[in-house]
């Protein structure tokens, strides 16, 4: 285990062929576990929409993914701008003919700041990224899903979300607002045989975390988880990826928060 609290992750754990034919639109893909995901979900069979605000990133993402001998396609757009979004899921469903699982992941870092110091062009930030993105993207993918009867999303929301942090308010609201939407949809889209599920990571070496914090602050916060390190990206798409397979096909408005037994999350 090294100075940062970190186990590397198992050989990949793909079930090969699982979610062959199947076209997944990840937003936030260009990194992190939106790239983890993508990969996994690519070694399972896949095909990939890569959604990303940063166009590196997100060409990075599909390169990778084409090595593992799947079809993947770049759409560049800040998740936040209904209109964009609703191009990105028009141009992807004619390209690939459809999209069969939307996992809803990009979003921006916490805020940690003092509830007097959350500013209302933060607030608004928080809530556009998040909520605002995760509601009108989900809107644009659903009405294809109806008409195959088919579709797995997952939203990706944070531990946050489900027991909240100081000084986190507006990413605490926008977080268990990403969570309660998914709740409400699971009952709304049931009757198409769609699927909407959450994942509420912890702590996560992401590029976020690394580029807010030092190694010293992230190995004394990983003492405090009873695994005693970090997540890694990999092991959140793994859980995002049983969501999103036939695996899960009689699960839908739940919530697994890959932790580390940092909060343990009941029914």
């Amino acid at each position: 285990m090294g100075s940062l609290g970190v186990r590397p992750v198992a050989a990949e754990r793909a079930v090969v062929g699982d979610m062959d034919g199947r076209v997944a639109m990840i937003t936030g893909s260009g990194s992190g576990i939106g790239r983890a995901t993508a990969l996994i979900m690519a070694a399972r069979g896949a095909d990939l929409v890569i959604h990303d605000i940063n166009a590196k990133g997100a060409e990075e993402t599909a390169e990778r993914v084409r090595v593992l001998a799947r079809k993947a396609r770049v759409w560049v757009a800040d998740v936040s701008e209904v209109a964009a979004m609703r191009r990105v899921v028009a141009e992807a469903e004619r390209e690939f003919g459809h999209i069969d699982i939307l996992v809803n992941n990009a979003g921006i870092a916490a805020d940690r700041r003092p509830l007097e110091d959350v500013t209302e062009e933060f607030f608004d930030r928080e809530f556009a990224v998040h909520v605002k993105g995760t509601m009108f993207t989900t809107q644009a993918v659903v009405p294809g899903m109806k008409r195959r009867r088919y579709g797995k999303i997952v939203n990706i929301s944070s531990i946050n979300g489900t027991v909240a942090e100081p000084n986190s308010a507006a990413y605490n609201g926008a977080k268990g607002a990403v969570l309660a939407m998914a709740k409400g949809w699971a009952k709304e889209l049931a009757p198409w045989n769609i699927s909407v599920n959450i994942v509420a990571p912890g702590e996560c070496l992401t590029p976020m975390p690394l580029a807010r914090d030092s190694p010293e602050v992230i190995a004394e916060k990983a003492k405090k988880i009873p695994f005693g390190r970090y997540g890694q990206p990999e092991e959140m798409g793994y859980a995002i990826a049983f969501l999103a397979s036939p695996e899960a096909d009689f699960i839908t408005g739940q919530v697994i928060s890959p932790n580390g037994g940092a909060v343990i999350v009941g029914l």
